[in-house]
């Protein structure tokens, strides 16, 4: 999985507005907590989706810590400007950095500037079988990520699910579950690669 595809699979966004109140309480509420996940990716034009599932662990947004499980063991991890992508089966971990431009991209990195979250999304609310719906849209016809669905429940303040489809036409969708505190360090949003472990950069 390509880095910009991974970062992109992780697209979500608040906004201090009273209209998406309950965005913001997500946010606030996801950190320090760790869920599990199920992780689908529907390529344009196919119907069948791959399923990955693991682990995740949030710090103070948007640090964060995916490990993946099934199908094939990897990790993600984000300190908040620099990430780590290891595939152990690959011997291989690459490193990156996400630019201000491309944090106005990738919503989910986003957590804690609704200024520029407004500047590039719009954000609507509504209701929908007891829970709470937040879509957003690009305000930029060449942004990666469109028709960001983040749904959440009104009684715990936690996402259940994100969805979105990119510019290319893939479906990507993150369901959580089993949401529980963890005290998280600053190590657990670090990444200590294995001795040998080949070391690229991402573009």
């Amino acid at each position: 999985m390509r880095l910009t595809t991974l970062f992109a699979a992780l697209a979500l966004a608040a906004t201090l507005t009273a209209e998406t109140i309950e965005l913001d309480s997500a946010a606030g509420a996801m950190s320090n907590m760790e869920a599990s996940f199920t992780h689908r990716f529907t390529a344009k034009g196919f119907k069948n989706s791959q399923v990955e599932s693991g682990s995740v662990v949030f710090g103070s947004l948007p640090k964060m810590r995916w490990s993946y499980t099934s199908p094939e063991k990897k990790v993600f991890v984000f300190d908040g400007s620099q990430s780590w992508f290891y595939v152990p089966a690959d011997n291989q971990v690459t490193l990156g950095r996400v630019s201000d431009a491309q944090k106005g991209e990738l919503p989910f990195l986003l957590l804690g500037d609704p200024a520029a979250r407004a500047k590039h999304f719009i954000v609507k609310q509504t209701s929908k079988s007891g829970a709470i719906v937040t879509t957003l849209q690009p305000r930029s016809a060449s942004a990666l990520v469109r028709n960001v669905v983040v749904t959440i429940s009104p009684s715990t303040h936690l996402i259940s699910r994100i969805e979105y489809s990119d510019r290319e036409g893939n479906r990507t969708s993150f369901d959580f579950s089993g949401y529980h505190r963890r005290a998280a360090s600053a190590a657990t949003f670090r990444f200590d690669p294995p001795a040998g472990t080949q070391i690229v950069h991402a573009d």
